[in-house]
């Protein structure tokens, strides 16, 4: 199956199985460039980064060296759902939610648009209506 501009998976946080590494499913494989790279980014909506080794084990791949810190500076506990958003490259956008179903991050990136720099609609009017009367006398 060919890999669109974004795949996902979803996989639930277990402290036993998942504090110092974690797998990926073995049915996401597919989406994964051959041969893997060393190092992924997860990312948050939030704008925050973590460099993350990728490792592969067999036919499993994990993220290890770096997955600690992203537990721990998300305080990440047992039960939490984790939905990973792969742009088919080297990133990974993570949607952590609680236990209650809902995502706990709510900061999403923002565009900041300068709207000074253009003219209202209202403006261009004005200007066409004086061209207007130009044209007729």
């Amino acid at each position: 199956m060919a890999a669109t501009n974004e795949e996902r998976f979803m996989k639930p946080f277990i402290s036993e199985k998942s504090s110092e590494s974690l797998e990926i499913p073995m049915g996401f494989n597919e989406y994964l460039p051959d041969p893997l790279p060393n190092v992924v980014e997860l990312l948050d909506y939030g704008g925050r980064s973590w460099s993350v080794r990728m490792k592969k084990r067999g036919r499993r791949v994990f993220l290890t060296i770096g997955w600690e810190n992203f537990v721990k500076e998300n305080n990440l506990e047992d039960g939490k759902m984790m939905n990973f958003i792969y742009d088919c490259n080297r990133s990974f956008y993570v949607i952590i939610f609680g236990h209650d179903g809902v995502s706990e991050s709510r900061d999403f990136p923002q565009v900041v648009i300068d709207v000074d720099e253009y003219g209202t609609g209202e403006e261009e009017d004005e200007e066409d209506e004086g061209e207007d009367d130009n044209i007729s006398n």
